[in-house]
């Protein structure tokens, strides 16, 4: 899908193998690609309270059945099955540093697509080498110099991809926001790590670092820059086991130099390390194939592909919460590890402060059900970001925004209403009054837990046969706790007993039986509820017909008491009376539960008008918002003719493009 130079590219990549070996040649379907459908965030009007699993529908060219599985002989041969990753890019390549034959081109002057010339800052000789798509230093001039290579890209935050081999120790990367050699930020790759650095005439500031790369690897990078801060993602190229991960976080950066020109960095004598393939744009999804559905008619192969939401709809939770000082952002992190993400696959804000005495269960659901139920009591919001990391947003993310003086100094684009306008704008626009999401009372239930102390907490109901020299695994779940620790190991014939006979009359075996309580670990249960493993030592069949279960420390929940918060500034005139119990689940803290009752309060006591846009993609403006976009990025709309303006949330997407980058987008928002 990439029909002309320096064009918007959507690039799609697929690890059929399932082996997380990115290796341009063989992931990359772009070529095949004839249409595109990606969908992230809360979507539709009115805009729902939570946000389904971010979704990326492929059309693929399927000329000889290519990508339909058990299609044994094809190239793909059986490795076209569900489960497999996929990665989706929209970038514009600036400079691919093609050369004909094997020529060597000096990088200073050259003519990159769009028109841009690189400019070489550098003492002679030590500059930079374009030779058939790679570039490397030039051979070492004197006096010892460093080589900056620059490309005006017109963004001081755009987002960089490039392609990256180092083989020296901190003797090469790129610059940033160069406004001059001695005044840019400079990321640099060595041996221990990889360092991001403030230049400011003569001095050099480290701002941030993370693992280096590996010496002599090929990597494809992406550095997203916002306006204070900047994060570096890597993904080791042609290796199996490899993944995209974040390699550089930084802080904010204070006095961040401002200009649109961004380019490639060496040190003296550096004439190892190599750059390819410089651009800019940025990932768009990361998922895994959830769909593969042929069509032999029409010669196509749509694929659907889900982020991690979707997988933690799957995974069931049976766990115990330690309870203490625990904030939201800990609650959903300790859900997300039980699902088996990686903290790199996860951004939480801290929140408010939820638990403060004993342990709470989290029992018999799912992941994403559970970080929903946290959503409502945070009154935050928690979504994949499309990528598939997941995220929790505290409510006072957007309350900050609503108090701002000016909401719309915020924004990352303003949306015009016509195509007159230089940057992105809307051929469509719908609109609604917010009213069906205002409340004026919200009830909250507040529970407590105590602890019991030691209970017996299970005991079985009904013979069991355990085969001989074999085993039986039981769940011991409770009913009467909501959480049981401290469970203590059975005795042979006081706490389970066994006979030769299921009717009890036969002769006692109890001696054969051994019992083990499994560690969470082993059974991925705790909480309400624990493993159990049954062994029979026996030469028989021994018959288990008592056991019993007893606990230290057994946690229930105290009778709730409820509140109701009213809003003073609700409008009676809008006849409405939505008033909605949030059950506190996890909350053992009154103030927490009633600051989020009066957070949710303040937002949904007014009507908040949403807004639906239509951007066509034929414009190279709202292709610049589509791909930039964010959750909770602040626009400004400007569509007097409809009479729309302001400032506005962006909640969610859903873009459509064509072979060729026709297309277009919808966008969600709230008004701030």
């Amino acid at each position: 899908m990439n029909s002309m130079a320096n064009a918007l590219r959507w690039q799609v990549w697929i690890d059929w193998t399932g082996q997380r070996l990115w290796e341009p040649a063989t992931v990359d379907v772009s070529d095949d690609t004839l249409g595109i459908r990606w969908q992230w965030g809360r979507r539709g009007m009115p805009i729902p309270e939570f946000a389904p699993p971010a979704e990326l529908h492929v059309t693929l060219r399927n000329d000889r059945g290519r990508y339909t599985p058990g299609n044994s002989v094809g190239r793909l041969a059986d490795n076209v099955a569900e489960g497999r990753e996929v990665w989706l890019r929209a970038h514009r390549i600036r400079d691919d540093f093609a050369t004909a034959g094997a020529a060597s081109v000096d990088l200073s002057n050259r003519v990159a697509s769009g028109g841009a010339r690189w400019e070489v800052t550098a003492v002679a000789g030590n500059g930079f080498l374009a030779t058939d798509g790679e570039v490397r230093g030039g051979s070492a001039g004197w006096p010892p110099s460093d080589a900056v290579a620059l490309l005006d890209t017109g963004d001081p935050v755009a987002t960089i991809t490039a392609r990256y081999r180092r083989a020296t120790d901190g003797l090469g990367g790129f610059v940033l926001r160069c406004v001059a050699r001695d005044n840019c930020l400079r990321l640099k790759f060595g041996n221990q790590d990889t360092v991001l650095e403030r230049v400011s005439g003569r001095r050099a500031d480290r701002l941030a670092s993370g693992p280096a790369l590996d010496r002599e690897a090929w990597y494809d990078l992406e550095v997203d820059q916002s306006g204070g801060a900047v994060r570096v993602s890597a993904a080791k190229l042609g290796v199996a086991g490899a993944e995209n991960r974040e390699i550089l976080a930084s802080t904010p950066i204070v006095d961040a130099p401002d200009s649109g020109r961004h380019g490639l960095w060496h040190g003296f004598r550096n004439s190892l390390d190599r750059w390819g393939d410089f651009g800019v744009g940025r990932s768009l999804f990361r998922g895994r194939v959830a769909e593969i559905r042929p069509d032999r008619d029409a010669g196509v192969c749509h694929i659907v592909a889900t982020d991690v939401m979707q997988r933690l709809e799957a995974i069931p939770l049976h766990r115990a919460l330690n309870g203490g000082l625990m904030r939201s952002g800990n609650v959903a992190a300790t859900v997300l590890a039980w699902a088996g993400l990686s903290p790199h696959e996860y951004r939480l804000d801290h929140g408010r402060m939820l638990l403060t005495g004993g342990p709470r269960s989290v029992w018999d659901v799912s992941a994403a059900r559970a970080l929903r139920r946290l959503q409502r009591e945070e009154h935050g919001l928690i979504y994949a970001d499309g990528l598939g990391r997941v995220r929790l947003e505290a409510a006072s993310v957007r309350s900050a925004i609503w108090d701002h003086a000016a909401p719309a100094s915020l924004a990352r684009f303003t949306i015009e209403g016509g195509s007159d306008a230089a940057g992105a704008y809307a051929v469509g626009l719908r609109r609604d009054d917010g009213s069906d999401g205002a409340e004026d009372i919200v009830t909250f239930r507040y529970r407590r837990s105590s602890d019991t102390g030691r209970q017996q907490v299970w005991d079985l109901n009904e013979p069991l046969e355990i085969p001989a020299g074999g085993e039986q695994l039981l769940l011991a779940e409770t009913n009467t706790w909501d959480v049981i620790d401290g469970l203590a190991a059975p005795v042979s014939g006081t706490d389970y007993t066994a006979t030769a006979d299921a009717a009890g009359d036969g002769a006692d075996v109890t001696a054969d039986i051994t019992i083990e309580l499994l560690t969470e670990a082993k059974s991925g249960v705790a909480g309400r509820g624990h493993g159990v493993r049954i062994s029979n030592g026996g030469s028989s069949a021994a018959y288990l017909q008592t056991l019993d279960l007893y606990a230290d420390h057994c946690w229930r929940a105290q009778s709730s008491s409820a509140a109701r918060v009213k809003s003073a500034a609700s409008d009676a005139s809008l006849g409405i009376e939505r008033g909605r119990v949030i059950d506190c689940r996890y909350a053992d803290n009154y103030a927490a539960a009633q600051g989020a009752a009066a957070a949710r309060l303040a937002e949904r006591s007014q009507p908040r008008p949403q807004l639906e846009l239509t951007l066509p993609l034929r414009h190279a403006g709202n292709h610049h918002a589509v791909t930039e976009g964010r959750l909770s990025d602040v626009m400004a709309v400007n569509a007097s003719s409809q009479g729309v303006t302001g400032a506005w949330l962006l909640e969610g997407m859903d873009v459509r493009v064509a072979g060729g980058g026709e297309g277009e987008a919808r966008w969600w928002l709230a008004g701030v």
